[in-house]
């Protein structure tokens, strides 16, 4: 993958992956699962880790953006 993942550039956004970890009390290790997918699958998650770091929740939950009916 050539460019840094949304993800990761949150994670930092948030002071790094312990910080980003003991605010949304969760694991390092999750932190870094989100990381390595390229997604937060926990809508909760996802929409506290767009209000904290500032990007939007559909750069961090890619692959489950909703698709336009028409």
């Amino acid at each position: 993958m050539a460019k840094e993942p949304e993800i990761k550039k949150a994670i930092y956004n948030m002071g790094g992956p312990k910080i980003a970890a003991a605010n949304l009390r969760v694991s390092t290790s999750v932190i870094s699962k989100w990381i390595r997918n390229g997604v937060i699958p926990n809508l909760d998650m996802a929409t506290r880790v767009a209000a904290a770091s500032g990007f939007d929740i559909a750069s961090l939950r890619p692959r489950y953006e909703q698709q336009k009916i028409m």
